[in-house]
């Protein structure tokens, strides 16, 4: 008589557990694309839901921060018997980044050639706050004070300077809004302009434009 509780309780706990505790998972949420995103924050705006529209902007950015990064890195120079590699893009510092108009979008590659020379690119672009340092580059005398060459590179000027005592410095200024920062060791300020060229600079004329 004393195993009868125990049978029953068998029971219940298989009845319990095949009925109503099936094994499930919850699919990872699918990032929209950037017309569906475009999309749903419209009709939130004409709906007044202004939060879930400011949202769904904030994911549009963040597809076209992605664009972005993919274009300018396709049109970076490839210089012969150079070793390339790329910093990979961080998702939470996008997102963030994404819902503030002042901060841009910072990307960066890297250039070895051998143990003696090498080469760092810093595109900061959309970034208003850049607006301050188009009074530098308009001001020669401040220039060369700074022992720094003004480049001109069509519309678009630049800054090329030494940097340390094997090392160069250029900075490449777009529609006062995107810097192309370019330091180096190892080469001189005519090899580091071969390398970054007015091609170059047309190049990033799409992904940098207006």
């Amino acid at each position: 008589m004393r195993l009868l509780p125990l049978v029953v309780l068998s029971v219940l706990f298989s009845a319990l557990f095949s009925t109503g505790l099936a094994q499930t998972r919850t699919a990872p949420k699918k990032e929209p694309t950037l017309p569906e995103a475009l999309d749903q924050a419209t009709k939130a705006a004409e709906g007044e839901q202004y939060g879930a529209a400011i949202a769904a902007l904030q994911a549009a950015i963040k597809l076209l921060q992605k664009k972005q990064r993919v274009a300018i890195l396709a049109g970076m120079p490839k210089p012969q018997g150079w070793e390339i590699s790329d910093d990979e893009p961080d998702e939470a510092t996008d997102a963030f980044t994404a819902g503030f108009a002042g901060i841009g979008t910072n990307i960066q590659r890297r250039y070895r050639n051998g143990d003696d020379k090498s080469l760092t690119v810093e595109v900061m672009a959309n970034s208003p706050m850049l607006q301050m340092i188009a009074m530098l580059f308009n001001n020669p005398a401040m220039i060369t004070a700074d022992g720094g060459e003004v480049v001109q590179y069509g519309p678009h000027k630049a800054i090329l300077k030494k940097n340390g005592d094997s090392g160069q410095e250029l900075q490449i200024l777009m529609h006062d809004k995107h810097l192309i920062k370019v330091t180096a060791q190892g080469i001189t300020g005519d090899e580091m302009l071969k390398i970054f060229d007015q091609a170059f600079v047309d190049r990033m004329e799409k992904p940098l434009g207006k």
